[in-house]
């Protein structure tokens, strides 16, 4: 009787460890397949909100090229649902005409912005090379890139 019991109980444990594992599934399905990368990196604070900085890489034209944005997502309150607050692109590396095909991509807090260090190819660079790009994100959404083949600039 008892290991009829305890049998029963380890047949049901897969559907209880599926279930829990797919709250979202679906919407993680349904991700856009050129979304590359997602990272969040450091926090946030600005008057009554708060929240943390999400980093997003794409593929473009089926991985000739890469764009990256960050995004501002808002922590849920008794008051407010958590929300995008904001999404900064960065056109000195998201130029369909001059595009980075990001290879790797790391971020780190930085005071009360955040700093992403990035290696890419460029397209219209004559031999392989691997630049090493830095960019610096500011809380109020300033931002400084270095190290990309055409000058960067400041926002």
């Amino acid at each position: 009787m008892v290991n009829r019991l305890i049998w029963s109980a380890l047949l049901t444990l897969p559907f209880c460890a599926n279930a829990s594992d797919s709250l979202l599934k679906a919407q993680v399905e349904s991700l856009p397949i050129h979304v590359q990368k997602v990272e969040t990196c450091g926090a946030w604070t600005q008057a009554d909100r708060a929240g943390y900085y999400r980093v997003v890489v794409v593929d473009v034209h089926e991985g000739a090229g890469s764009e990256i944005y960050v995004q501002w997502i808002a922590q849920p309150t008794h008051e407010r649902r958590s929300e995008l607050v904001r999404t900064l692109a960065f056109p000195e590396l998201n130029d369909d005409h001059s595009q980075y095909a990001i290879q790797e991509m790391r971020c780190k807090k930085v005071g009360s912005g955040i700093e992403i260090a990035i290696k890419a190819q460029y397209e219209h660079d004559t031999v392989d090379k691997t630049h090493a790009i830095r960019v610096l994100v500011k809380a109020a959404g300033t931002y400084a890139i270095s190290g990309t083949a055409r000058s960067g600039k400041r926002r």
